[in-house]
């Protein structure tokens, strides 16, 4: 087995560079980071941080200069001879010795665990996710190389990925797809020793479709990717893995065919023999069907007796509260698709049919692939604490004979990839004063401590650069987006000027589902006028998300958000940022001072952007849900609220906590950005940073939690 790109040409000396560019390791690194930056010449944030693009486009001439810089080149030599030794290092949850093939090539053969999602959110150069469930994957994946768990992800290479977003002139979102040049991403095909593509081929009606492989590295951990674009595959199936999430019902029903079964017939065209199967939500659950349709064939069991054999290598992480989370297919569009399926099952289509419905609703005609995904696994977990109880008593009816509390689903809550997330100036700090090896101690309560020992104007000065690049950021992105609108420019100077460095800055980054409740501030437009045209205590608010496509209750919020943005009173001090992606996520979660979650409990399983600007040192300003239920204490950050309380209307909590949320705005935590003390500096708000960040960042951490999946899931 080999892999193929058409790579850049550099010469012979940058080649270190050619290293790094194939592996996302760079992308959390710093100097690796500078390199790329350093040598780029402005045209590193043009090519969205994509190094492959970067060296594609330098052109000859400026890397042939480049080549004689003797410290740029020892210094790229070191960063790639690094990276080389952090993935030599071996792993403790190691069960067998592994096999690899050619050194550019690092995927276990033996891992302990083989990861299904449907996005991955690696970086913007790889644009294959669109929102949290993706970040979380890559987030997740980053960490198993950290440890150097062995492991594999399995997702689609979508050639068009998910939207990008414009607004239109009546301020309604606006979709727009744009194809993806595979030869530009930082990505490799797999082929065999005789240089022909490694596919896979599946079975749909009245036709064969075939996927080829490709491979992304991520440190030491591999993700493989297929991908129907295809010339021996009919012209409608070359598209099943074009969008993220199609709307169309068929498509989204065939591409998670391709994830599930496609998936699993690649690792063993790869001769990858999981310890586990981690089903990352639902999409990918036909992995199940075909593990048992194999086991089946090898060894003459019964349909039930492969269940039981294959549930305890089986793991099922669901995500979601909310019933539209939850993949549903109708029995007259599957069932032409699963013939093949049912003879390798030897069971009939109504057997076949009640694999996906839950308890006591087999009648209904619908296919749920979480209800497959229960069914086949022996590993169930929700993703907060809050989430594992309402997944238990939302899946109670799987085992209506046992009692709510003992629906055998626990939780493992979410985490962020801290290298990743974190800013330049807070990382220095970091260095400095909590040790040279504090990534490695994340874990350890003992690291977070010494945030104390953190002089508070030093503290006060990184938060400002942080805010300061993400003013800076969000003006550029202003400018492109208003003037792509024909906006004058005495208008555009009204919006853009008035963003300030030095003012409390909100921000607000999700999918725009009705639940998230975007728009709930805004029940208190005098508050929030007078707050936002404070002129001694300044106030601006940054929003940014996407509402899928099919979302028109989603869209109109979103649309409501930007008209009270345009509107005179709120000019240039509420910003919606148009097309958010991994890119401005970093600036926004690095920059706000507080992030505000404004979620109607319990519908938010976790949440992990909080997660992301807490290390950052943000504070916290969220409805009592998903993760914060768990991360809440009286210093770091403000909770609005009560939580979930069955006995009021959807109206009457969003009345009170609207209320809720002006009152601790106006009360609290502006009066505490301003309160300035005999140095000048907003003493009670840095004791709050103080305990943000030592509170939440060693437990609300991709490490954490991905030792927690290896030590309760993946190992036996």
């Amino acid at each position: 087995m080999k892999t193929y790109c058409h790579a850049p040409w550099v010469p012979e000396e940058l080649e270190p560079l050619l290293d790094l560019a194939y592996n996302f390791w760079w992308s959390s690194d710093r100097e690796a980071n500078w390199l790329f930056d350093r040598m780029s010449n402005g045209m590193w944030g043009h090519v969205k941080r994509n190094p492959v693009r970067l060296l594609r486009l330098m052109g000859r001439q400026a890397l042939l200069e480049l080549r004689h810089k003797p410290e740029f080149v020892e210094r790229a030599r070191a960063v790639r001879n690094r990276m080389r030794a952090d993935l030599e290092k071996d792993s403790h949850f190691r069960l067998h010795a592994t096999t690899h093939g050619e050194a550019e090539l690092s995927i276990e053969t033996n891992p302990l665990a083989a990861y299904f999602s449907a996005e991955f959110g690696i970086h913007e150069s790889l644009p294959i996710y669109s929102g949290g469930l993706g970040v979380l994957a890559g987030d997740h994946i980053r960490s198993t190389s950290d440890l150097k768990v062995p492991f594999v992800g399995v997702g689609l290479l979508y050639r068009l990925g998910y939207f990008h977003q414009h607004f239109s002139l009546d301020n309604w979102q606006l979709e727009e797809f744009l194809p993806h040049g595979f030869h530009d991403l930082p990505i490799k095909q797999l082929i065999d020793d005789d240089g022909k593509a490694i596919t896979i081929s599946l079975e749909l009606p009245d036709r064969v479709v075939e996927a080829q492989l490709w491979l992304a590295q991520v440190g030491s951990s591999s993700l493989i990717l297929l991908d129907t674009y295809m010339r021996s595959n009919w012209r409608e199936d070359r598209d099943i893995t074009a969008r993220l999430y199609d709307s169309d019902r068929e498509t989204r029903l065939q591409q998670e065919i391709v994830l599930g079964v496609g998936g699993v017939r690649a690792l063993t065209a790869l001769g990858v023999k999981p310890h586990r199967y981690h089903m990352n939500e639902g999409h990918s659950a036909f992995l199940v069907l075909e593990r048992a349709a194999d086991l089946i064939a090898e060894s003459g069991l019964s349909l039930a007796e492969a269940q039981a054999q294959l549930r305890p290598s089986n793991v099922f992480t669901t995500h979601t509260p909310v019933a539209a989370g939850h993949e549903v297919f109708r029995r007259e569009l599957m069932e032409p698709y699963f013939v093949p399926q049912l003879k390798r099952l030897n069971i009939g289509p109504d057997q076949f049919f009640e694999l996906g419905h839950r308890t006591g609703t087999e009648q209904n005609g619908e296919f749920e692939m979480t209800s497959l995904a229960i069914r086949f696994s022996e590993r169930l977990n929700g993703v907060s604490k809050l989430h594992g109880e309402v997944a238990r008593e939302q899946w109670h009816c799987m085992w209506p004979d046992r009692k709510e509390q003992d629906v055998p689903i626990s939780h493992i809550t979410n985490g962020v990839h801290i290298a990743t997330w974190i800013g330049a100036p807070m990382q220095e700090l970091f260095d400095r004063y909590l040790g040279s090896d504090w990534l490695e101690k994340q874990e350890q309560a003992e690291t977070w401590r010494r945030v104390a020992d953190i002089p508070a104007d030093e503290l006060w000065r990184a938060r400002g650069k942080q805010r300061a690049a993400l003013i800076e950021n969000a003006k550029r992105r202003a400018q492109r987006q208003l003037i792509a609108r024909n906006v004058d420019r005495e208008t555009l100077d009204q919006h853009v000027s008035r963003l300030d460095p030095e003012a409390l800055t909100i921000g607000f980054a999700r999918r725009f589902a009705t639940y998230k409740r975007a728009d709930l501030f805004f029940r208190h437009r005098d508050v929030l006028e007078r707050l936002l045209n404070d002129p001694e205590r300044p106030m601006q608010m940054l929003f940014a998300g996407k509402a899928h496509p099919a979302d028109e209750a989603g869209k109109k919020v979103l649309q409501s958000v930007i008209e009270l943005s345009l509107e005179p009173a709120f000019l240039g001090k509420l910003f919606v940022i148009e097309d958010y992606e991994m890119g401005f996520a970093r600036f926004l979660v690095q920059g706000s001072d507080v992030w505000m979650n404004t979620p109607r409990p319990p519908k938010e399983a976790s949440g992990t952007s909080g997660m992301k600007a807490c290390p950052n040192g943000a504070l916290t300003l969220s409805t009592k849900d998903g993760w914060w239920v768990e991360g809440a204490n009286d210093l770091n950050g403000w909770t609005i609220g009560e939580g979930s309380d069955p006995a009021k209307s959807d109206e009457e909590m969003d009345a009170e906590d609207a209320a809720d949320l002006s009152h601790l705005l106006e009360h609290e935590v502006v009066p505490t950005f301003y309160d300035r003390g005999p140095s000048g500096l907003p003493e009670r708000w840095i004791e709050r940073v103080r305990a943000s960040i030592a509170s939440v960042t060693p437990f609300f951490n991709t490490s954490r939690m991905v030792r927690e999946y290896t030590e309760r899931c993946y190992l036996d």
